[in-house]
Order: structure tokens, then C-alpha cells, then sequence
């Protein structure tokens, strides 16, 4: 009820044209540039943070807590992902979201990665596993860090993974004795720099011995 009335005395607009109703409309979307470079290390990156309203939209979800745009950046991913449609598939594949630590996740509210990662699942029918990447350090945020080498300082040893009968359990649905053998991850994350995050989080899921492991974020920082 309230989210109502405040939207009928503070109305929703377009982030693009202005336009009353969504925060970005439908026209505005099917503007939003697709990157549509060859991936390297296995790097999907889905389009350019240089695009004012790229980066408008990625700050108003990350930092002014605008739920909503999960969605339609949830489906610039996907147009991404269906430029490969030999490589992911929901029969081969499994979408893990970057974890925040439990203190940013109480702060935000939510963890803006596996919004994305949900509205991923729904338009390609993927699983999403929520609970086998852990964060266990308190990172500062990569955008306050000076250079590179801070940068990969911060991330150090930043992940883990359970113990291996919670593993077993949690993947039973996949296979009953641990089960990524054949399976692709899909890591989510939303904006990568100097992709420290996700190196930490690949190196961190390679005891699971999946097929491959694949990062997909929204933009490059």
C-alpha cells in the first residue's frame, strides 16, 4: 500500500526520456548498446559503462537502491548469454551470483548480483545456487581503492566454500556425490574493474571441478 502511494505522489520516470510509468521504458531499452566483443577469459561483459545511461542505471541500483532496475539490466544479460546459445543452456548450466558479506548485505538490503542472477533465471530457465560461494572478509567497495595492487589486496582470500558434506547436500539435486562434472557456473556480478572480485570467486570455486566457469557482468568500470 505505501509503495502505491508513494508512487502516485512521487510518479516513476524514465531514466532515458523522462517518460512517466517505469524506470526505463521499452523504447529506451531496446536503445541500451549491447557489447558485442569475443569474450576474454572468459569474460561476458554486457555493455559499456561509458553510456551515460548505462552508468545511471548501475548507480541507481547499486547505490540508490532501485530494486526495480534489476530488471531490465537482469535482461541486458540475457541478450548477452543468448549471443552464445552453444555455451549456456539450462540442461548444462548454473548461475551463482557474487555474495556480499553479511554486513554490506544487512546495509543494502539486498545483494544487487543475485537480483540479476534471479531475473536471469527466470527468462532462460537457469538454477540459481545462492549458498556454496561465501564471502567472508568485509571488503572495502573496489571503487574506494587507489590502484591495482590495493585492489587485489582487498579481495584476498575474500571467498570460501562450505564444508564438503553441506556441499554434497546442497548439490544433490544436480548429482547425489557433489555434482559439477559437466555443469557450467555462470558467475554474476554487476560491474568489474580490474576483475580482482571475480578471480578470487573463480579461483575459490575450482575445487567443485565444473565443465567451466564463466563471469558475466553488466558493464566494465
Amino acid at each position: 500500500m505505501w509503495k502505491t502511494i508513494l508512487t502516485i505522489l512521487f510518479p516513476i520516470h524514465c531514466l532515458g526520456c523522462n517518460q512517466e510509468g517505469n524506470f526505463i521504458c521499452f523504447n529506451c531499452f531496446n536503445k541500451l548498446p549491447l557489447n558485442t566483443e569475443l569474450p576474454l577469459d572468459n569474460l561476458l561483459i554486457s555493455s559499456y559503462y561509458k553510456n551515460p545511461l548505462i552508468k545511471n542505471m548501475i548507480h541507481r541500483y547499486k547505490y540508490d537502491f532501485v530494486k526495480e532496475l534489476a530488471r531490465p539490466l537482469g535482461l541486458l544479460m540475457v541478450k548477452k548469454l543468448n549471443n552464445f546459445p552453444n555455451e549456456f543452456n539450462k540442461n548444462n548450466s548454473i548461475l551463482i551470483p557474487v555474495p556480499l558479506h553479511k554486513k554490506r548485505l544487512k546495509w543494502r538490503g539486498f545483494n544487487q548480483s543475485e537480483l540479476l542472477a534471479l531475473e536471469i533465471s527466470k527468462e532462460l530457465d537457469i538454477p540459481v545456487i545462492n549458498n556454496i560461494l561465501i564471502r567472508t572478509k568485509h571488503t572495502l567497495p573496489q571503487v574506494k581503492t587507489q590502484n591495482i595492487k590495493q585492489r587485489k589486496e582487498n579481495m584476498n582470500q575474500s571467498f570460501t566454500l562450505p564444508k564438503e558434506k553441506i556441499i554434497r547436500k546442497r548439490f544433490s539435486f544436480y548429482r547425489p556425490d557433489l555434482g559439477l562434472t559437466g555443469k557450467t557456473i555462470i558467475l554474476i556480478d554487476d560491474v568489474s574493474t580490474t576483475g580482482a572480485t571475480l578471480k578470487q570467486a573463480v579461483q575459490t570455486l575450482q575445487p567443485l571441478q565444473a565443465k567451466q566457469i564463466w563471469k558475466l557482468v553488466l558493464a566494465r568500470g
